[in-house]
């Protein structure tokens, strides 16, 4: 095998590659380099201040973020109370149907009853079936 070819293998991206995503053999690159330039009195010094910030911006990053969704929560509230009364409508239509209720007003005195109209609508629909004039 040639040296590129080598190269290659060795030091190909995984598969995905994240180009902030570090991996073991990365870190063990970074920490020896790390050692050559500092050395080994520094390094820990560095290495702590490095804790540090990173813990500062991760505190910061957790500030940011909690104020995001206190802004949010601001702003979803006074949604949601106009959603509330809302919600209590749709669910008052869904239980309205209108064929739970019996009339219950003053009987027709003139024309058909409402039994009457039913019993001809049910007889004009008898009348248009298909099957029904298929048959005859």
């Amino acid at each position: 095998m040639t040296a590129a070819v080598v190269t290659f293998v060795l030091f190909q991206p995984p598969h995905p590659y994240h180009p902030l995503t570090m991996q073991g053999g990365e870190l063990i690159i970074i920490a020896i380099i790390a050692l050559i330039v500092l050395g080994p009195q520094r390094l820990p010094d560095v290495a702590r201040k490095l804790g540090s910030w990173t813990a500062e911006l991760r505190k910061a990053a957790r500030e940011i973020k909690r104020g995001l969704e206190q802004e949010v929560a601001e702003i979803k509230a006074p949604l949601d109370e106009v959603k509330k009364p809302l919600r209590e409508i749709r669910g008052d239509l869904r239980d309205a149907d209108p064929r739970k209720f019996e009339w219950t007003g003053p009987k027709p005195v003139s024309g058909p009853t409402p039994e009457d109209a039913m019993a001809d609508l049910e007889k004009i629909e008898g009348d248009s079936d298909p099957d029904a004039e298929a048959s005859e």
